[in-house]
């Protein structure tokens, strides 16, 4: 199976559809960081370009706020792809190429499996602290904290359901490598 072929698989998108008319990237709130741009990206996967895609900065910086969708004119939905291509990486193996990223993922599911839900405040600070960028974001935090914009982290009784199904996820997946 070619690579193409997982990525439109797994994103159920048929990316022969796009004539590279470019306006998911004109509308990418991400673009500028980006070092694949949406349409080069799909551009990539269309090319089979495996390594390009996977270790791009493209998939990691992708805040799925699905601004590409709704302006693609042959209605293929570029953040499905990007998703997709973030799936295969892991699967893969493949370390974010943006150091952040990865830190912030496990941030957030570390705290679902805590608190059976998100605390936007614990994820951000833990992914500050983390890269070593919390000093200069403590002025911030703490006028929004003052002005009750950022409400103290819940206590970690909850995240039952959630812990369950990670736990069994993770069982599933030891599995799968032991049997490799």
């Amino acid at each position: 199976m070619t690579f193409r072929q997982q990525i439109e698989g797994l994103s159920g998108q048929n990316t022969n559809l796009c004539y590279q008319c470019s306006k998911c990237s004109a509308g990418c709130p991400m673009a500028e960081w980006m070092d694949l741009k949406p349409a080069q990206l799909m551009h990539s996967i269309r090319l089979d370009l495996e390594d390009r895609v996977l270790n791009s900065t493209a998939i990691w910086l992708c805040v799925d706020c699905e601004t590409c969708t709704s302006r693609c004119p042959q209605k293929v939905e570029p953040a499905a792809v990007m998703t997709a291509a973030r799936v295969l990486a892991t699967q893969k193996g493949v370390t974010p190429s943006v150091k952040e990223v990865s830190i912030y993922y496990r941030g957030f599911v570390d705290n679902m499996r805590l608190n059976g839900k998100i605390h936007d405040a614990s994820v951000a600070g833990i992914t500050q602290l983390l890269t070593g960028q919390l000093r200069d974001n403590l002025p911030l935090a703490w006028k929004l904290f003052i002005r009750g914009r950022v409400k103290p982290p819940p206590l970690p009784l909850g995240g039952g359901e959630f812990r369950r199904l990670y736990n069994s996820a993770l069982a599933i997946e030891k599995d799968r490598e032991e049997r490799r």
